[in-house]
């Protein structure tokens, strides 16, 4: 079984610790809210179009899976349907995540969540040293085509492309 696997960080959120705003509920700025919206005509326009999209609870990856739920709905019969993953928060555990994907049915998959946890995710899958080939920046996405053999993925990288790349192709 393949699939494809899309890395998408949050956009730009309320800075940390700003005063009257806890943790997990910083939201997107207005910013980081036109910019994604740019970043995920740009994910449209490259066919990166996935069957659900999971997001971290958190509501700065919420905000942002609702705006690429909307983004890439457009034209298709039926909305992006948007899941929570409570293993897409911070410290997230990717053997956990992996486990229950595979029992899952889609050929495409979303997902938004913060750093480090989805740089380190893809590092992971990837072989690397999980301790920083590889950056995500806010917006960014990085593309893996996953082939289940036994009960590991072989894993290609399709692309890493950098929210301003994606803006310029929307």
């Amino acid at each position: 079984m393949s699939l494809q696997l899309y890395f998408v960080r949050h956009a730009i959120a309320v800075p940390h610790g700003s005063a009257g705003f806890v943790e997990e509920e910083r939201p997107l700025t207005d910013e980081g809210r036109q910019k994604m919206h740019r970043a995920a005509q740009g994910i449209r326009a490259l066919k990166c179009l996935p069957d659900v999209i999971f997001s971290s609870p958190l509501v700065r990856a919420l905000q942002t899976a609702e705006i690429l739920q909307s983004e890439l709905s457009e034209k298709r019969d039926n909305p992006v349907p948007v899941e929570i993953e409570k293993s897409l928060s911070i410290g997230g555990d990717l053997e956990d995540f992996l486990k229950k994907l595979k029992d899952r049915k889609e050929e495409a998959v979303m997902l938004v969540g913060h750093e480090p946890s989805m740089s380190s995710w893809v590092q992971s899958l990837l072989g690397c040293d999980p301790t920083g080939s590889v950056q995500l920046k806010k917006g960014s996405l990085c593309h893996l085509a996953l082939t289940w053999v036994g009960s590991r993925p072989i894993v290609e990288l399709v692309a890493l492309l950098q929210p301003r790349m994606l803006r310029q192709i929307g």
